[in-house]
């Protein structure tokens, strides 16, 4: 079991890298010295939190943060996931400057009318997910 020191120590290091390399070089440093067991563990636990994210996306809630945590699970053990959140990293943190900005340059009534945007979007995905499921 891994210690709080260690946690803390591993969150350093992925946060210490630039975006659009630092998920490669925590998989490299990753590597070193894992057992077998260990990395089957992370990777059927990575799975299994990315595909409760992927259930949760049409609710209202963290689904995407879910699906986040699950992916960077799997990048400690796939070159590719790693790669692919390195691609994705920068693109993600320039969308969300810029809609950033966009909030803070709205008026009230512009804000109000993303956030009724949002929810008509959010509730339309929950219906449609349960209609799916649920069909008849």
């Amino acid at each position: 079991m891994k210690t709080f020191k260690e946690i803390r120590r591993n969150w350093r290091l992925l946060e210490s890298g630039e975006p659009g390399d630092r998920f490669e070089r925590y998989y490299r440093s990753q590597q070193e010295g894992r057992s077998p067991l260990r990395k089957v563990v992370s990777i059927v636990i990575g799975l299994a939190i990315a595909a409760a994210g992927l259930i949760l996306l049409p609710a209202p809630g963290p689904g995407m943060l879910v699906v986040a945590i699950g992916l960077g699970l799997l990048a400690r053990e796939f070159l590719i996931v790693a790669r692919a959140l390195d691609r994705i990293e920068p693109k993600l943190r320039k969308a969300i400057a810029e809609g950033s900005r966009l909030w803070r340059r709205s008026s009230p009534l512009g804000r109000a009318a993303l956030v009724l945007a949002a929810v008509v979007i959010a509730g339309g995905a929950a219906i449609g997910s349960y209609q799916l499921v649920f069909a008849d």
